[in-house]
C-alpha cells in the first residue's frame, strides 16, 4: 500500500489513547483509516471484553464516508450494512454504528465498556457525546481514532487537543497528499482563495468563521515593565458557560501593551488570583462594570486593598468591540504568558460568537485609552 509521509507517520505513532487526524479536505486522512487502521484495530481486539463503535454525525455519513469505501476494498463479507439495531458486521466483529450529533442518539454508550471507537467528522459532534465517550474507554487497550475538518479556534475539540490528555494529533494540508492531481489542487485553491475556508480546507488550520473582525495574529513582548503603571479590567462571570477575564494594559504613544487571563470559572474563585496579577504588573485602578453584580466585585477588590473603578455599561457590546478593539488591534502588543484561550477567543469573535468575554474586556481597555474618553491621550488614528 502506497502511503504519504504523513500517513506513514500516523501508523508509526498512533499508539495513544486518543489519535486524531485533522485538516484539509482530500488530504488522505480518512483513506488510511478505512484502508488499514480500522481493520487492524478491530482484529487486534477480537475476543477481548468491550464493545466497538463507529460514530459519525449521522448513520448516513458513516455509510458514505467510511463503510461504503471500505466495502469497495474488502467486500460485503467483511464489511456489512447497518441493520435496524444500529449494528454492522466489520471483520468478524459486531460493531455499533451511531450518529453522534446529539447525546440522545448514542444511548448505547451509557454503561458500555468501549474497547475501540472510530470517529468520523468529530468536530461536528455534540460535545456531550464526546464527553460521555471519554468515560467509556475504560480498558487498558481501549483507544480512539478520529478525523475532522477544523473549525473555530475556540471549538471544544481544539481545546481538548490542546490539553495534556494522551493524544497523538496530526494536522494535514492538501499538499500533504502527493497523489492528488495538480490540476485539481490548483483549481481547489483558487475556489477557496480569499475565504476562511482556504485556511480550513486547504491549509488545515483552525480558523475563525466568516465575519471575524480580527484576522492578524498579534505580536508579543517578554518585557513586563512595559505594563507598569497601567490599568486593569475585570469581566466577571457568575456561572454558566461564560468566563471571568482579566485584562491589564498600558498605552505608550501609538501602542497598547496588554496582558490577558481567561478562566471559565465563577469570579469568586478567581478574584484573589486576578488581584495578585494586577499587583505583579503594577496596574491600577481595576475597571469593572457594576450593572450585573450591583458593585459586588468592586467591594471585594476594595476589601483586598485594590482600587476599583466602577462604571455603568450602556454601549452595545458588538459595537464596542467592533469600534474600539478593532481600531486598536494592529497596535496592541501582548505580554508573553497571556492565556492562549484569551487570544483565541478574540480571534474567533464575530457578531454571532457564542463567547465574547475576552474581546469585551480588551475593548473596554481600548475605549478607556481612546481620546474620545480620555483627554490624556492624542489619537494617532484618523477615524474609525
Amino acid at each position: 500500500m502506497l502511503l504519504t509521509p504523513k500517513q506513514a507517520e500516523y501508523l508509526r505513532e498512533c499508539h495513544h489513547r486518543w489519535n486524531f487526524k485533522g485538516g484539509a479536505t482530500r488530504s488522505g486522512k480518512t483513506y488510511l483509516d478505512y484502508r488499514y487502521v480500522i481493520p487492524k484495530r478491530i482484529r487486534e481486539r477480537i475476543g477481548l471484553p468491550g464493545l466497538t463503535f463507529v460514530l459519525g454525525v449521522t448513520k448516513a455519513t458513516i455509510e458514505r464516508n467510511v463503510l461504503e469505501p471500505m466495502r469497495r476494498i474488502y467486500g460485503d463479507a467483511l464489511v456489512g450494512y447497518i441493520s435496524s439495531d444500529n449494528t454492522v458486521n466489520l471483520f468478524g466483529e459486531r460493531v455499533y454504528a451511531l450518529g453522534a450529533e446529539k447525546l440522545s442518539q448514542v444511548s448505547k454508550l451509557r454503561g458500555a465498556s468501549v474497547k475501540y471507537c472510530y470517529g468520523d467528522e468529530v468536530a461536528d459532534w455534540g460535545k456531550d457525546v464526546f464527553d460521555l465517550l471519554k468515560s467509556r474507554l475504560d480498558q487498558s487497550y481501549s483507544c480512539f481514532d478520529g478525523t475532522f475538518n477544523p473549525k473555530d479556534p475556540l471549538h471544544w475539540l481544539k481545546l481538548f487537543l490542546d490539553s495534556d490528555a494522551d493524544i497523538f494529533y496530526q494536522q494535514y494540508s492538501i499538499d500533504d497528499n502527493p497523489f492528488l492531481s495538480e490540476v485539481f489542487v490548483r483549481e481547489l485553491k483558487k475556489e477557496y482563495s480569499g475565504t476562511v475556508l482556504y485556511d480550513r480546507y486547504i491549509l488545515g488550520k483552525w480558523a475563525a468563521s466568516e465575519g471575524a473582525l480580527f484576522i492578524k495574529y498579534p505580536t508579543f513582548t517578554s518585557d513586563a515593565s512595559l505594563l507598569y503603571n497601567g490599568i486593569a479590567h475585570i469581566d466577571a462571570a457568575y456561572g454558566g458557560s461564560d468566563s471571568s477575564v482579566l485584562t491589564c494594559a498600558k498605552r505608550e504613544g501609538d501602542t497598547i501593551y496588554m496582558f490577558g487571563r481567561r478562566r471559565q470559572a465563577h469570579i469568586d474563585t478567581l478574584l484573589g488570583f486576578y488581584s495578585s496579577e494586577t499587583r505583579r504588573l503594577r496596574c491600577s485602578p481595576i475597571l469593572n462594570e457594576r450593572n450585573a453584580d450591583k458593585g459586588f466585585v468592586g467591594k471585594e477588590l476594595k476589601r483586598m486593598g485594590d482600587v476599583p473603578k466602577l462604571y455603568d455599561e450602556t454601549m452595545n457590546k458588538f459595537l464596542k468591540i467592533a469600534t474600539y478593539l478593532r481600531k486598536w488591534w494592529g497596535n496592541i502588543v501582548f505580554l508573553e504568558g497571556t492565556d492562549k484561550a484569551y487570544i483565541d477567543e478574540i480571534m474567533a469573535y464575530n457578531e454571532q460568537a457564542e463567547h465574547d468575554d475576552a474581546p469585551d474586556s480588551a475593548a473596554c481597555i481600548c475605549r478607556y485609552f481612546d481620546p474620545r474618553d480620555s483627554t490624556k491621550y492624542i489619537s494617532p488614528f484618523g477615524g474609525y
